[in-house]
């Protein structure tokens, strides 16, 4: 009888402790942003900032670039901190991996150069943007700023746009976003 009165007791708290109540399930996360078909230069663009903007897409990084692709750094830079001059693919898809796994957020802002003109055409485009991208370290208390100019040149295969090439050159406040590449690809 002993045993029962201990059976009845456990069934009574599991029952008035609600782990056999159903619970509301929590909603589902938001997918982060991305253009599946870059149909146009500007789609495959807007899915660089979005591989930047949300380590959720680190992994579709590589797939942003052709198989040739090419990064050359500023040339002050390769001679300032002793850079190797080019990478290709490979070394960015790891170097963005690395870069989020030290980084709490990262947000990037591309505009315009004035008075520099993209070169448009059907198959190919070559893009002049200035950019700053600010690097939220998690142990760093202030923000790290990146700046300079970018030139990129993007072909189109198969109907999808691709980043064939991507040259970084210094603004006129250093330290530059192939400087902050180089530091996250060790």
């Amino acid at each position: 009888m002993r045993k029962y009165a201990v059976l009845l007791i456990a069934l009574l708290a599991l029952c008035a402790c609600e782990l056999f109540e159903v619970r509301d399930s929590e909603p589902p996360t938001k997918p982060p942003s991305w253009n599946n078909f870059t149909t146009s230069w500007e789609l495959c663009l807007q899915n660089l900032s979005y591989c930047y903007e949300d380590a959720r897409n680190v992994v579709k990084y590589g797939g942003l670039f052709t198989e040739g692709f090419r990064f050359s750094f500023a040339p002050q830079d390769i001679n300032d901190y002793g850079i190797s001059g080019i990478w290709g693919r490979a070394q960015e898809q790891d170097m963005l991996l690395s870069l989020h796994g030290q980084c709490d957020s990262l947000q990037l802002d591309l505009q315009p150069i004035s008075g520099q003109n993209d070169d448009i055409s059907a198959s190919e485009a070559i893009i002049y943007r200035s950019y700053e991208l600010i690097a939220f370290k998690k142990d760093r208390a202030a923000p790290e700023p990146y700046s300079g100019n970018l030139e990129l040149r993007f072909r189109k295969d198969g109907g999808y746009w691709y980043i064939d090439r991507w040259y970084d050159y210094r603004g006129a406040t250093p330290p530059t976003w192939g400087k902050l590449k180089y530091d996250n690809s060790q």
